[in-house]
């Protein structure tokens, strides 16, 4: 009865003995690398021969990576030209204990193998701007030739030969030289008859081709094949788009076929926020509601309608509509209303129209023409405010190179516009006339540290010039707030002249999400009329930081920040709340 728990003792202890002596033995077949030395190396260092082999002293080290060690360190030498080299032998000592290991390796460089003769039949074309890598009598390196022939069929596919071809004829090895025979084959010319459009549900087709800005007829150019391509993805209302390719039709033309992806373009963005009450004041919400379409009708029109409650007494409404490509050219033309409520002081009215022009994919011009309308309540007058009416002109430059305009990983933004007005009051008004001229600029940098760690930096500044003293309420810049300087209250400030700036360092953790902290700082001036008449010239540099996050879900992106100003604690702490929803 007692047989087959003997059984079962004596095949757990084989099992046992078997598992020690394998551990053991595996562990006597490793240990640590305690160095990498190489004899017979004249050309490289030994130093530059261990990078080549990719063992680090230290590490733990098993006898079969010495033999991998040493085939990575002969590709790393063909790479540079060493094509024979050779390693002779490998040797390994271990310590008593084997606990290290040092591995030495013996090898022969070799010399350089030199490219003889290098002769390309077929090409009867020659540029004058082409100079190749590779040359006569001189050490021949693969990533150098493979350079010079796709050069060449580049060159090839500019002159209208999309599917020009290279073929390598003959490979000669004489001793430590090598002579090439490569040939040419053109192909046949090319040039685009339509450029057709798939994979859309909602944008026509024909307002993608227009974006791409290539003209029916004209011959085949890579250069500018792959500028339409970069257009068509930077439009926000497409989220991807394929590898162009060429469909015949006959007689040396084809139709361009891109696939694409359309984005959701439009989206409705809510913010909330909440101000702590502080040194009498009242806690305050306020709210921001903005219905943004960037693709309308499919037809690549926009419109927006935006509202925001900045604080009790204060709101805001304005109404935009951008009709692009008039006349066939990148040519846009907008119009913009813009109403301002201040509960029993005045309402500002701003009417804008002008137009942008696309001088290339990057660099953008535009121009406007306003009125703004200044139209005082009954407590306005008593406090001095008059009707007044301002026309001017305005004229705007941007350029934006980011990778992605919501969330942007590495690039640049700038944009800087400047306007003049002339201001007019009505006829009892205490004032006449005045010109009116202002300046603004904006900066958006941002660049990859390393991995997801994202730097961002922007900055910002505006500047009014007028020759009205004291400056009215209705002209001057704000600041403060989720979208200027967080930390402080909406338009908490009043300036002539302002400006902020934020330093942000972001964890990218997708194209529409992001963890960040942030440092911003802000500066306001203004002159005021004390009460013996005199003017006083106030401004301070307040500053705040914070956290937040931006967050993509199936609801739309949600967005948090927790900011706190100059002197705030946590109970003062400023909290602002935000969801785009795209559809």
């Amino acid at each position: 009865m007692f047989n087959p728990l003997i059984n079962r003792i004596s095949l757990l202890t084989r099992i046992l003995i078997i598992f020690i002596v394998a551990w053991t033995t595996h562990a006597a077949a490793q240990g640590l690398l305690n160095s990498v030395e190489f004899k017979g190396n004249r050309a490289f260092s030994a130093r530059t021969l261990g990078e080549f082999s990719d063992l680090k002293v230290g590490q733990t080290f098993r006898p079969e990576m010495a033999e991998a060690a040493a085939d990575k360190v002969l590709q790393r030498l063909a790479e540079e030209g060493y094509f024979f080299a050779r390693v002779d032998s490998l040797k390994l000592t271990w310590a008593g204990d084997s606990s290290r290991v040092s591995l030495l390796i013996h090898l022969t460089e070799g010399g350089r193998l030199i490219l003889s003769n290098l002769t390309i039949a077929g090409d009867s074309t020659r540029r004058e701007d082409y100079f190749p890598l590779s040359r006569s009598g001189r050490p021949l390196s693969p990533e150098d030739l493979e350079q010079d022939m796709w050069d060449l069929l580049r060159f090839h596919e500019e002159l209208g030969h999309p599917f020009a071809r290279l073929d390598i004829d003959a490979l000669r090895l004489s001793g430590d030289s090598l002579a090439a025979q490569a040939r040419v084959t053109p192909g046949p010319s090319a040039a685009i008859a339509s450029v057709r459009i798939e994979g859309l549900k909602h944008t026509q087709p024909r307002i993608l081709a227009r974006e791409t800005r290539l003209v029916p007829g004209e011959p085949y150019n890579p250069r500018r094949i792959e500028r339409a391509q970069l257009r068509l993805r930077r439009l926000p209302y497409i989220e991807e788009v394929s590898e162009p390719a060429l469909a015949p039709l006959g007689s040396d033309r084809y139709d361009l076929w891109f696939t694409a992806k359309e984005a959701r373009a439009n989206s409705f963005d809510v913010v909330m926020g909440y101000q702590p009450g502080s040194a009498g004041q009242k806690s305050q919400v306020t709210g921001l509601l903005d219905l943004t379409f960037q693709n309308l009708f499919g037809t690549g029109r926009k419109a927006r309608v935006h509202w925001e409650r900045l604080s009790e007494s204060r709101m805001a409404m304005e109404l935009f509509y951008e009709e692009p490509w008039l006349l066939g050219l990148p040519l846009s033309l907008w119009g913009n209303f813009r109403q301002e409520i201040l509960d029993t002081l005045y309402l500002n009215r701003y009417f804008s129209a002008g137009s942008n022009y696309a001088v290339t994919d990057l660099l953008m011009l535009g121009g406007s023409v306003f009125q703004e309308e200044v139209l005082p309540d009954s407590m306005g007058k008593v406090l001095g405010y008059y009707q007044s009416k301002s026309l001017g002109g305005a004229l705007e430059v941007s350029y934006d190179v980011r990778d992605s305009e919501d969330n942007p990983t590495r690039g640049w933004y700038y944009r800087s516009s400047a306007s003049a007005a002339d201001k007019e009051y009505e006829a009892d008004a205490p004032q006449t006339s005045f010109g009116v001229r202002r300046y603004e600029a904006d900066i958006d940098w941002s660049k990859r540290l390393w991995g997801r760690q994202i730097l961002n930096l922007q900055m910002h500044g505006r500047l009014l010039q007028t020759g009205e003293r004291p400056i009215p309420q209705p002209d001057l810049y704000r600041l403060g707030g989720s979208r200027t300087l967080r930390g402080y209250r909406e338009d908490q400030f009043l300036g002539s002249t302002i400006g902020w700036a934020a330093i942000e360092y972001r964890l990218w953790v997708d194209k529409s999400s992001r963890v960040y902290a942030f440092f911003n700082v802000g500066y306001w001036e203004r002159e005021t009329q004390a009460a013996d008449s005199s003017f006083v010239t106030q401004s301070s540099w307040p500053w705040g930081y914070g956290l937040g996050f931006r967050q993509g879900t199936r609801l739309g992106i949600i967005g948090f920040d927790f900011a706190l100003g100059e002197g705030d604690r946590l109970s003062t702490a400023k909290v602002h709340f935000r969801l785009i929803n795209r559809f």
